[in-house]
């Protein structure tokens, strides 16, 4: 159940759900090209980007009850910063259910306990900060 406003009312009214119950689940694979970078003995580059750079597929699945489980594949790319990450991936359907067609995901993501360490970077049930968790 949720609230809906009723702008007729000008009050806020209950709003049932349709009784669909749906299971989202899935996995991925990633590759850190990290461990790569000390294989390189010349040509370009050694530390950057490749070091950030994050191949991956992600399967995922939507499984609604009573229903066909919808299915895709997506194989993308992420570039992981220390404040920051974007990310991109084609949406491949691997049945009906999961669609007729490919599209494209693009994704921005913040860190924001990096970004603004002073409000987000301390433990919420302590009163002492950790050491730094960032590797690099």
């Amino acid at each position: 159940m949720a609230l809906a406003p009723n702008l007729a009312t000008w009050r806020f009214d209950s709003v049932r759900a349709p009784g669909v119950e749906t299971l989202h689940w899935g996995f991925s694979i990633q590759y850190s090209t990290l461990y790569l970078t000390s294989r390189f003995d010349a040509g370009p580059p050694k530390n950057e980007p490749l070091n950030q750079l994050v191949p991956l597929v992600e399967f995922k699945f939507d499984s609604p009850r009573g229903q066909y489980t919808a299915a895709t594949m997506n194989p993308g790319f992420a570039y992981v910063a220390v404040a920051w990450q974007i990310a991109a991936e084609v949406i491949i359907p691997l049945n009906r259910a999961g669609g007729t067609g490919t599209a494209f995901r693009a994704q921005l993501l913040f860190f924001l306990d990096d970004l603004i360490p002073s409000v987000f970077g301390k433990p919420l049930l302590s009163s002492q900060p950790e050491r730094s968790q960032i590797a690099w």
